[in-house]
């Protein structure tokens, strides 16, 4: 139910459960993270790309999941199973957040509740403008538990709450005003296009100092500044004595593309 693909140095998560518009099963959570690491594992991987197939992105949790969660009574004392998968789901999203390899979210159709913590936590989200955003959970009895944090640091609390507290849908353009979205295609063949755009500029990127760079916005979050910066001039210093930048300053003064560029081919489209 999740394909994973490479294009090149590009790997493709692509959710594909159409008859329950990719709503996350157990087992999805569990490929969507074999995705994670197979993309970290690969040390001239650009981006992992994450998208659902047939013209939906993500319904957020399955209903049929929890159904049979609630039927599943903890005896007296034991640990109720659904903390367990309900915090899977959570390791999931900080295991996306603190991905050293880039990430793309392209969303089409409806991002629900987990879907939208899905995209949410990726680096990059672009939207078709079909694109249907919303975060039910509240007039369903139940709080946007493993989403909300994550939610709330990219929009901020404010935008959070308009999103949590009503389960207001937002389409693609009110997705891009609160900053939950970054761009905003008109159609599926701009939105494969705008994708191929952002591959495009990834793959420009020396692939090392695109995860450097990701882990010192990481960094920032856990540090204090001082701190920060000095992790940051280890990261430049190792960066500087390694070849990488004597072929990019050599690449520059000679008006030619450096030796790591790679461009995504047409293949990954539909």
């Amino acid at each position: 139910m999740i394909r994973f693909d490479w294009h090149g140095p590009f790997a493709f998560a692509t959710l594909d459960r159409p008859q329950a518009r990719h709503a996350l099963t157990d087992a999805m959570v569990q490929a969507l993270l074999d995705a994670c690491a197979q993309a970290a594992a690969r040390a001239d991987s650009r981006a992992l790309v994450i998208r659902g197939s047939g013209g939906q992105f993500c319904a957020g949790g399955d209903f049929a999941g929890f159904k049979t969660l609630i039927a599943q009574v903890p005896a007296a004392g034991a640990p109720d199973p659904v903390i367990a998968v309900n915090r899977a789901f959570g390791h999931l999203l900080e295991t996306l957040a603190a991905l050293e390899v880039p990430t793309v979210a392209v969303v089409e159709g409806a991002a629900m509740g987990g879907g939208v913590g899905l995209a949410a936590v990726c680096d990059v989200v672009i939207a078709a403008a079909s694109a249907r955003f919303a975060t039910p959970e509240v007039t369903l009895g139940l709080p946007p538990a493993q989403i909300a944090a994550f939610v709330a640091a990219r929009i901020g609390d404010a935008a959070a709450k308009r999103m949590f507290f009503t389960g207001t849908t937002f389409d693609a353009d009110g997705a891009l005003a609160l900053g939950l979205v970054d761009e905003v295609a008109a159609d599926a063949g701009a939105l494969d296009a705008l994708l191929k755009h952002r591959l495009e500029a990834l793959g420009r990127a020396e692939p090392a100092a695109l995860r450097a760079t990701k882990r010192l916005l990481a960094l920032r979050r856990q540090r204090s500044l001082p701190e920060t910066l000095d992790a940051a001039a280890g990261e430049f210093a190792r960066a500087l004595r390694g070849s990488a930048p004597l072929e990019g300053m050599a690449a520059f003064a000679e008006k030619r593309p450096a030796k790591w560029v790679v461009a995504p081919g047409d293949d990954f489209v539909r």
